[in-house]
């Protein structure tokens, strides 16, 4: 058996011995994280909106990103080969969704930092309503940005067969630099940065002179609360970081090289990179309730 025919192979092992199991788990997670955050102690908390709504995404993400790439790769059933409409609509919904889950943790990072600042008139804008209009508003704002999909996706005949992608040509170049700073670049620096500023601030918050009447107790306790989700959002965050870049640097070199000449075992080669770095995107939102 050829390196080439290896590599192919290997590539429908990964999806059938480590997408599936991802794909149950992520399921599994995501509809336990929907539960968790409509608690009633839980579900007047700005925070909790944003993880709510980011859980949602990420099933989306799950089933028409990891169950259909587990589908194609993994078992050569790909509707999106053949059937336009279902590509356009199942790019459109699926990179919009991977970009709000991102955006969603970004708007729960600068929630968390306006919490833990001593600032008063910072931590006024962590609310309920703040929080609701953000959601609406970058859902909307991002489903814009990704309207064009609907009419410059189309189906491409390679020597591999049919396959769904952004029309070749400037479309493809543009698409493939939008969505690497939509979701590979500008999230990761964002949730970084205020994340570095939400650990400072909570650091500062250890200086602080412990209560002793009952009702600082009862806020000592709303702290405590918020403190919980500061960790698991900065958590979160180194993760989000970790599993979302390689497919940053994967997108930049392709739109880089995709005019090279190459065999076809680089190819291969490349097809397999792709496809573990894609899983590790799958990953990032799959793995959000296990933290």
């Amino acid at each position: 058996m050829s390196s080439t025919s290896l590599i192919k192979n290997a590539v429908t092992a990964l999806y059938q011995y480590y997408g599936i199991p991802l794909l149950v788990f992520g399921c599994v997670g995501n509809v336990l994280n929907l539960l968790i955050f409509i608690r009633s102690q839980l579900k007047k908390n700005p925070c909790s909106t944003y993880f709510f709504y980011s859980s949602i995404a990420n099933l989306n993400v799950i089933f028409l990103g990891l169950l259909s790439r587990i589908l194609s790769d993994g078992f050569g059933i790909d509707p999106s080969s053949y059937n336009l409409g279902y590509c356009r609509f199942r790019y459109f919904i699926l990179h919009s969704s991977m970009v709000l889950s991102s955006w969603f943790t970004i708007l729960a990072s600068v929630d968390r930092y306006c919490v833990s600042s001593k600032s008063a008139r910072r931590r006024q804008l962590s609310s309920l309503k703040t929080s609701r209009f953000l959601v609406c508003s970058t859902t909307v704002i991002v489903l814009i940005l990704y309207s064009h999909v609907w009419g410059l996706f189309t189906i491409e005949q390679l020597k591999t067969g049919p396959s769904c992608y952004a029309e070749a040509g400037f479309y493809r170049v543009f698409y493939d630099f939008f969505y690497f700073a939509t979701f590979s670049f500008t999230p990761p620096v964002m949730m970084t940065i205020v994340g570095l500023g939400t650990f400072y601030n909570v650091h500062q918050s250890h200086t602080r002179v412990n209560p002793t009447d009952t009702n600082a107790r009862k806020v000592d306790q709303l702290k405590k609360r918020d403190r919980q989700l500061i960790k698991m959002l900065l958590v979160q965050v180194t993760f989000t970081i970790s599993l979302t870049l390689p497919l940053a640097i994967q997108k930049l070199y392709s739109t880089f090289t995709q005019n090279f000449v190459k065999s076809t075992y680089q190819q291969a080669v490349e097809t397999l990179v792709t496809q573990v770095v894609r899983l590790l995107a799958f990953t990032n939102n799959s793995i959000s309730f296990y933290l």
